[in-house]
Parts: structure tokens; sequence; C-alpha cells
């Protein structure tokens, strides 16, 4: 079965039902309203935004990260998507369901034993038709994981080799003052105030020497432009917190 056709992964493909889409955007108005009164978000940057299809990129210290970027780019949840693990998210109706009435996860599998159950191929076909629809983007967060303010662990390659196979920009991005208002050990939010900054997109083709790129000169490309990637928001970052 090709993977657009499965049902399972219908709320990708083209237009939302209803159902996805009012509380993705409920849930984005919310995140606003917060965003203004109680942990109020100053944006720089917003024209550096591409007018086509991105990956945002940007530091990770709080689970509220996700909402700040959407914000930061005054668009809803209906326009952004994340990639997910298929064996955690995907093999069980109610996780896959209830998160993607305010995220779009789209499925990655992890390796096992070096293989793939699912295939990185059907992951960057996904990517390719939920961005063709209105533009909409990816967020990758390139640590991995959340990390200790204004510390950087190293970058992965994850985003940049997506960026280059699907020929779209990455859009960096610093945030601050999330890790105050929903640090890593706390359970509810607390007033700060956030800032993010949006940073000049990088564009594949500035990293390829071909046209007609193999997969060394991928391979390669993605590692100049992880490492650009990495030295653009570490340079932000440094100069927020020294």
């Amino acid at each position: 079965m090709n993977v657009l056709d499965n049902p399972k992964y219908s709320y990708l493909v083209g237009k939302q039902p209803f159902f996805f889409r009012i509380w993705k955007t409920l849930f984005y108005f919310y995140s606003r309203v917060v965003f203004t009164i109680y942990t109020p978000l100053k944006v720089f940057g917003q024209e550096n935004i591409p007018k086509t299809s991105f990956i945002f990129c940007s530091n990770h210290n709080s689970h509220m990260d996700v909402a700040l970027l959407s914000a930061a780019a005054e668009k809803s949840f209906n326009y952004f998507g994340m990639l997910a693990a298929k064996d955690y998210w995907f093999d069980s109706w109610v996780k896959r369901n209830l998160v993607n009435t305010v995220m779009n996860l789209i499925p990655i599998d992890r390796k096992v034993g070096g293989i793939r159950q699912f295939s990185i191929e059907d992951t960057l076909t996904l990517c390719k038709t939920f961005m063709d629809y209105q533009h909409r983007n990816l967020i990758f967060f390139p640590e991995g994981t959340r990390g200790a303010p204004g510390v950087m662990n190293a970058f992965k390659k994850g985003a940049a080799s997506f960026a280059l196979n699907l020929d779209i920009p990455i859009l960096p991005a610093v945030i601050h003052g999330s890790h105050k208002s929903w640090p890593k050990d706390k359970i509810f939010m607390r007033p700060a105030a956030i800032r993010v900054y949006i940073l000049e997109p990088l564009y594949p083709g500035s990293f390829l020497d071909t046209d007609n790129p193999g997969d060394n000169d991928l391979a390669n490309a993605a590692q100049e432009m992880t490492m650009e990637l990495e030295r653009r928001i570490t340079e932000k970052v440094k100069n927020l917190y020294e």
C-alpha cells in the first residue's frame, strides 16, 4: 500500500477534517492569550520567515517551545508538523488521535539492528505531501532533547538531511525565557517574559555544488549545513546568556 493511501495518516494529506483543524486553531488562540497576558512574548526577525515551506529549528529548554515557535510565526498548529517515533505514537489509536488533535505528528521509525520497518522514504513522502498543502512547515529541535538553559548540545543532522531531501530552507531561531516560565522539572507554568529571535534562513542550494547530488554529496552537505545551523544558534544563545 502506498503510504499516502493509508487512512492512519490521512490527516497529513491535504485539508484536514474539521475536528482536527478546530482543536489546533483553538489551542493556538489559547496560546496567544497566554503569550500576551501571562508569559508576554516578543518576537524579533519575523521578516526572515520564508514565503515557502520551511523547517523551524531552535534551542529547546521547555515543553512550551513548539507553541512559542507557532506564535512567533503567527501560524496556527494546522501549519506545523513534527516527527514522532512510530512505535510509540502510532501503534496506539488513543495516543495517535489524542495528540494529533493539537499537533500533526509524522511517523519516523527508529532503527532496530540497523533496519527501519517504516522506511525513511515513506516519512519523506508524508513530509512533502503535508507541506505541499498551503505551505505547511516542520519543527525540529536539532539537539534531540531539552537541554540546560544557555548550554547547547551537539546538533544532530536530521533537520539538514530533511531540508536537503525536501529542498526546503531551515529557519533558525533562538528561544529565551521559556526555561524560566516552564522548567523541565515543573508541572505548571509561571509568569516570565519570553523572547524569540528568528535568524536568517539557510537554503539547501548553498551547501550543494551540483544539481544532481549523490549520496556522498548529500551527506557532506548535511554535515556542513548542520555545522552552520549550530554555529548560528549557539552564537546567539551565548550572546543572550553572557
